[in-house]
């Protein structure tokens, strides 16, 4: 038995379809495209599917990724990106189909790009006075539901605000994974509540997912 990974972009009107649904949507594209899929046994068969980092609801990225299982005599790359590329919905595309390499488990950061509208001049100043802040705290809810209270500044390790022609790209690296992972939402909700932003100015994109020395996750 071969673990497969299936590396997709999820973009423009695709970012509003849920994780649940997206399992859906991928399994009915496996089966279209006839990928030969190994089956989980029991009283409900079904295909062996699991995704790293599942993606929050309203982002987009161009680094997903999900598992799947197959014979080791059943595995051609090329017609697997191929055929799950003809079955899969208008946003989202598959750009690398190979074995996988490294355990979900060892995810440990993630690199965000995120597009604030507006004046540039205005929302750099806004990123220098959050920078200047002592603490910024949010509250994040734990696997019970209780809320936790979280310091931003103290999980950012990578911060680069550039000024766009429709505002600022904001580039940073946030904690991601099972150990901890810190939702971009936070900080675009901490940036609205404090200063003069907009949720519907803001857009958040995913570009790259990596382990604790920074080398993508494969």
């Amino acid at each position: 038995m071969r673990l497969i990974r299936v590396g997709f972009s999820k973009q423009a009107e695709a970012c509003y379809i849920s994780h649940l649904d997206l399992q859906r949507v991928i399994q009915r594209a496996l089966k279209i495209a006839q990928v030969p899929v190994w089956y989980t046994q029991g009283f409900n068969p079904h295909i062996y599917l699991t995704f790293a980092l599942p993606l929050s609801l309203g982002q987009s990225s161009v680094c997903e990724s999900f598992d799947y299982k197959c014979e080791e005599d059943a595995f051609d790359p090329e017609q697997v990106k191929a055929g799950l590329n003809l079955a899969l919905p208008r946003g989202i595309e598959v750009y690398r189909v190979q074995p996988a390499v490294m355990d979900p488990n060892q995810i440990e950061y993630a690199r965000y790009q995120i597009e604030i509208e507006g004046s540039s001049e205005q929302i750099l100043k806004q990123l220098a006075s959050f920078c200047a802040l002592p603490e910024a705290v949010v509250y994040k809810k734990t696997k019970k539901g209780e809320p936790k209270p979280l310091n931003l500044l103290s999980f950012v390790r990578e911060w680069q605000p550039v000024a766009t022609e429709r505002g600022v790209q904001l580039n940073l690296v946030l904690p991601a994974g099972n150990r901890l992972n810190i939702n971009p939402e936070l900080l675009c909700e901490f940036l609205c509540s404090h200063y003069d932003m907009q949720p519907q100015d803001i857009q958040i994109c995913r570009v790259g997912v990596y382990n604790a020395q920074m080398e993508d996750f494969v």
